[in-house]
């Protein structure tokens, strides 16, 4: 995952196997598990997954089944 965030005027990123949520901010961890970073809420603008990450959604092109009364 690419963890952005913006501690002063520019965008930093940070590349993260996984997080973890808190009250005040989000810890980071390798693929080991070991902490590699924290970001407060304050200052994290998003996370995004890399591009082998992605989880595809099935298409809302199927029909719904009518209900039939």
């Amino acid at each position: 995952m690419k963890v952005v965030y913006k501690p002063g005027n520019a965008y930093e990123e940070i590349n993260c196997y996984d997080f973890r949520e808190y009250e005040h901010g989000v810890v980071l961890h390798n693929e080991e598990g070991y902490n590699i970073g924290y970001v407060p809420h304050e200052i994290l603008s998003h996370i995004e997954p890399h591009a082998e990450e992605e989880v595809g959604f099935e298409s809302d092109d199927q029909e719904e089944p009518e209900d039939e009364e």
